[in-house]
Formats: structure tokens, C-alpha cells, sequence
């Protein structure tokens, strides 16, 4: 067939046709004459595209899709998901979602979205991938200006339950390595000047490789509290290390993780490697040996920032043996090249998440950096030897990083959700957690002050993980929903604040960049962040900070572009 009977069995234009072949959804086959020549499944295809996009899912979604990287199921319930608390439209999508769910594609597509034809631009490209908690992010930008090309999220459906260990904190390593290669071959085929892959991801977890680098263990994730669990004498397994090796190695990281899953007797007597699930991205992208780059060795714990190695006073105390860890490859280095169908893109050392979301969202180094996801943090660029606290981590080109974490962060604010979700619920009204959390927000905009006090250390802290959060000053005419959406807003900036003033003596800080779903999503928690740093508040540009950053490095590490000139790649909007 050709294009104009193409038009006539699909309804689409043929700039339309042209541009979903351009962007890859489609393949079409040319005669001899360089005429395109459509097919069968080329009008199937269009159809089911011209349904997806008339439900307003994304074209990287669709492409995702197509590729196999996710499943009907799960592209369809995300959409849903997106516009659950849009009573219109929803209603208008949800008969065709539910055909969709039941495989019944309609025979009469509604009509697409109008797509913006805008070429693609022809210079080299960045692709960025960060393997988080519950979600694979990637993003697609340009090596000349880091305007955002394309950016995905999948949500990776990997976490285990381990019956015996319900603080083990577990997911699927090989069902992550699955998923993210098959992300990083969508992309490289739709996008051929793709130059360079980074890649990071959560940066404490571990997994377990034997020799020939097979996965022998779950990921054992950063949210692990196997260090909290009773040891002998009356202490905690992380109490436990710092007897044994003077040194304070919190829960989640690599080596106290490691320890306690031996104490456990958890640990496969095959085990001859740990990695970061990063790590091990990169590994199998490259078919190489895995490598460590200073920010993943650091978050393992034992590790010395000066000499770029693990501490031998402490893996010699605990019975680790050297050759557990990986090589350190420092600074920005390729970890080697992935071969994707006639070409070879260079791939870089895997970085931490906190370091690479730093690299794709500070501008200058005297910018703080407040994330507030499910969990929060601070970070800042560390100069000299101002900092008195908080946790030194490396960064790059001889930098420092002073940060701090808290536990619960944006989770406090969930469990205020859950409480009025379960009220709601006692009498027969059921409400999705969108509106919940849009009636908080209100509420929090409508009172920029509250009579209630919240410390947000409902998780417990690093240091302290027994230590409890509370809400105080209640009297009988303050305790509203306006009130305690504030408060609990207060709360989770002033832990960070707290941070913040016990990690340096000078407040030379020019600004805050915020980062993470609980800040984009919250204008009130954005003003009320700015309010308690005294400092303006500027979001990034780039939705996902991390895959951005983990993007940059990659083409600094192969010469795309310099250090100097990946802050001119990152843009702020003002809140």
C-alpha cells in the first residue's frame, strides 16, 4: 500500500503517518523506487497507536510498548493512574482503557492527539538512565544546549517480599538488569546519534555475583535494616561494627549489609563479588568486569576518600576480603562501549544517585540541592574545611559533597494522606491518593502558618533509628486539616534545615534547587522550603535530575562535551 491508502484505513494525515515513522514507532519497507511501502501490520500499528495517543499516553510510553520494554497492562493502568482524579476525561478513556485491558482494540479509533512535528535534531546525543527504588527513569538530550529530547518512567515492579525478613527490603537484580537493558535498546534504536550512555541508580543496596559474575542474591536495597537487628551482648549488628571496626557504618550500606546477611547465614556460598545494581548495568551493557566509581565504593562504607580505597583497618576487622569490591575507576571514566546494532556507544563508570543528581541540577557550586521524594535530603557542594557535620561523599573533578538524609521526608506527609484516606474510609467513601494529597496542598496554601509543631522523624534517624517523631502544641481548636498540613509541610523542611546548619559554619548558599516528586508536585512545600532556608527556590528544567546528571557525566566521559560546560547545560524555572 501506499501512503494515501494508508490515510484512508487509518484517519491519520500523512505528516502524521510520516512522523511516527520518523520517530520510530513504525517500520516501513521501500520498493525499488525509494517509495515507502506499508503493509498489514503497518495499518494494525497505526490504529492501535492512533487509540493509545487518543488517550493522551505519551509517545515514549507507546514506543516503550511497542519494544517490549512494558506491557499493555502496565501502559494502560499508568495512564489510568494519571488521570484517575480527572472525572471528565477519565470517564470519557475508561471504557476504551478497559477494552484495551481485555484485548479488544476498537474498530474505530477516536481521534489522535495533535502531534507536534517538530524534527528531531541531527547532532549528538546524551542518554542518561537511573535505576531507582521503585521506578527506571531515562532521559534523552541534546550534547549542545541539554534541552530534554525525550524522558521516560517506567515503574520497574521489582520489589520482593521475603517472608522470613520482612526488613530485608529486597528486589528482583535480574528482572532490574532486564528491564533496564531493554529501556537502553528502545532508545538507541529510536534515537541513532545517541554518543554516550551514564548510568546511576540507588547507590547503597548490593547484590551478589559469583565469579563469573552470575546473580546470586536479590538486591538488597538502601531501605535494608538488617544493621538494626540484634546482635550479641545487647547491640545492634551496626553496633556491632563500629566495636569491631571504629567506624559508624549506618543500615542499608553495602558493607554492613554484606555483614549482616553473613551473620544471617543469608549470604550464597558462591558470593565472590558485591555491586551496586548500577554497577551491574553497566557490567552487562559492556560485557565487562564491574567497575567502582569513588561516589558507589563510598557508599558501601570503609571507604577513604583521600586515597581513593576501602579502608584495610576495616575490612580487615570485619573478615571482608579486598577482592569483594570491584576496581575504583576514578574520575570521569568509560567502563567500556555497548555494541547496539551496527554501531558502538560508549558507556561510563556507573555514579551514585545523590552525586548525579547534583550534576544534573546545580548550576554553580554554592547552590543547595533539597530533594524531597519518598525519603529527603540535603546536599551542597563542600569547600574547604567549613563543614563541621553531615556526611562527606565524593563528587567530581576533586569535590566533596556534604549531605544529609532523612528517613521519612515526603513519606510523612503520605502517612497524613493515609490517615484521612482511612477516615474517609470508615464511613464508605473511597478517594484515590491524588485528590487527597490536591486537598492537603489547598489546605496547606490556604494557612501559611500553623499553631502545631511536627518533627518528621517518624522513621527514626540515621544515628538514631529508635527515635520517634511527634506532633505538639494540640489544643482542642487546632487540630485541623489545615493545621496539620502545614505543620507537616514545617516539619520535613526543618529537618533539613537542622541539616543544613549542622553541616557548616557559613551560610554562603546563593539558592536552593528542589528536586523530587513531593517538591514538583507541592507549590505550598516549595514556598514553605524557601521560608525556612530564607533562601529563593528555582525547580529544574529536567523532571529527572539523577538520569540527567548520570547523562552529563556520560559525555563528559566521552569527550562530548567538558565539566565547565555541563553547568551551561542545566536550566531552573522560578516557583
Amino acid at each position: 500500500m501506499n501512503i494515501s491508502d494508508v490515510e484512508k484505513r487509518t484517519g491519520l494525515s500523512p505528516t502524521a503517518i510520516r512522523f511516527y515513522e520518523e520517530r520510530g514507532l513504525i517500520t516501513v519497507k521501500r520498493r525499488e523506487n525509494g517509495y515507502r511501502d506499508y503493509d498489514e501490520d503497518s495499518i494494525l500499528l497505526l490504529n492501535k497507536i492512533r487509540t493509545l495517543r487518543s488517550l493522551g499516553v505519551p509517545l515514549a510510553d507507546i514506543r516503550l510498548w511497542r519494544d517490549g520494554v512494558i506491557s499493555l497492562n502496565e501502559l494502560i493502568t499508568k495512564r489510568l493512574r494519571a488521570i484517575e482524579d480527572d472525572s471528565k476525561h477519565y470517564h470519557e478513556c475508561h471504557s476504551t482503557c478497559e477494552a484495551l485491558l481485555s484485548g479488544k482494540w476498537e474498530q474505530d479509533p477516536p481521534c489522535p492527539l495533535q502531534e507536534d512535528t517538530a524534527p528531531l535534531p541531527t547532532g549528538p546525543l546524551l542518554l542518561g538512565v537511573d535505576v531507582g527504588t521503585t521506578t527506571i527513569s531515562a532521559v534523552v538530550s541534546a550534547v549542545d544546549d541539554g534541552r530534554c529530547i525525550e524522558a521516560c518512567l517506567i515503574d520497574h515492579s521489582a520489589a520482593i517480599a521475603l517472608s522470613d525478613y520482612p526488613d530485608a527490603f529486597a528486589a528482583d537484580a535480574d528482572l532490574l538488569i532486564t528491564r533496564t537493558l531493554s529501556l537502553i535498546g528502545s532508545l538507541l534504536s529510536a534515537y541513532p546519534t545517541i554518543a554516550s550512555i551514564g548510568i546511576t541508580g540507588q547507590m547503597h543496596g548490593i547484590v551478589c555475583l559469583d565469579k563469573a559474575g552470575n546473580i546470586l542474591s536479590p538486591l538488597y536495597t538502601w531501605q535494608n535494616q538488617f544493621g538494626n537487628r540484634a546482635a550479641d551482648h545487647g547491640k545492634t549488628v551496626c553496633q556491632e561494627i563500629a566495636s569491631l571496626c571504629g567506624e559508624n557504618i549506618p543500615t542499608g550500606y553495602g558493607i554492613t549489609t554484606y555483614y549482616a546477611l553473613r551473620r544471617l547465614k543469608l549470604l550464597p556460598p558462591e558470593t565472590a563479588a558485591v555491586v551496586t545494581i548500577a554497577d551491574l548495568a553497566v557490567s552487562r551493557l559492556c560485557q565487562t568486569h564491574p567497575l567502582l566509581h569513588p561516589t558507589n565504593a563510598a557508599a558501601m562504607g570503609g571507604y577513604d576518600l583521600i586515597t581513593n580505597e576501602f579502608k584495610e583497618s576495616v575490612l580487615k576487622a570485619l573478615a571482608i576480603p579486598r577482592d569483594l569490591f570491584p576496581a575504583v575507576a576514578d574520575g570521569y571514566a568509560l567502563a567500556g562501549s555497548h555494541r547496539h546494532q551496527n554501531r558502538t556507544v560508549p558507556v561510563a563508570v556507573a555514579i551514585g544517585d545523590n552525586q548525579a543528581g547534583m550534576l544534573g541540577s546545580l548550576s554553580n557550586d554554592r547552590q543547595l540541592l533539597l530533594n524531597i521524594g519518598t525519603s529527603s535530603q540535603i546536599s551542597m557542594i563542600a569547600s574547604g574545611d567549613t563543614h563541621i557535620g553531615g556526611e562527606l561523599r565524593p563528587y567530581f573533578n576533586g569535590k566533596y559533597i556534604l549531605s544529609g538524609a532523612a528517613l521519612c521526608g515526603g513519606s510523612a506527609y503520605a502517612m497524613l494522606k493515609n490517615l484521612i484516606q482511612s477516615i474517609l474510609k470508615g464511613f464508605g467513601v473511597e478517594v484515590g491518593d491524588k485528590a487527597i494529597y490536591e486537598y492537603l496542598n489547598r489546605a496547606a496554601a490556604r494557612t501559611p502558618e500553623s499553631p502545631l509543631s511536627v518533627k518528621t522523624q517518624f522513621n527514626g534517624t540515621r544515628n538514631d533509628p529508635h527515635q520517634r517523631g511527634e506532633i505538639t502544641n494540640v489544643t482542642l481548636t487546632s487540630l485541623t486539616p489545615e493545621n496539620l498540613s502545614t505543620a507537616f509541610l514545617y516539619g520535613i523542611c526543618e529537618e533539613l534545615y537542622q541539616m543544613y546548619r549542622n553541616m557548616t559554619a557559613d551560610d554562603n548558599a546563593v539558592g536552593i534547587v528542589a528536586s523530587g516528586n513531593a517538591m514538583r508536585k507541592n507549590p505550598a512545600l516549595q514556598k514553605i522550603a524557601s521560608r525556612v532556608f530564607g533562601k529563593d527556590l528555582t525547580l529544574s528544567l529536567h523532571t529527572e535530575e539523577a538520569a540527567f546528571g548520570a547523562a552529563l557525566f556520560g559525555g563528559i566521559a566521552a569527550g562530548l562535551l567538558t565539566p565547565e560546560e555541563s553547568y551551561t547545560r542545566i536550566h531552573h524555572q522560578t516557583n
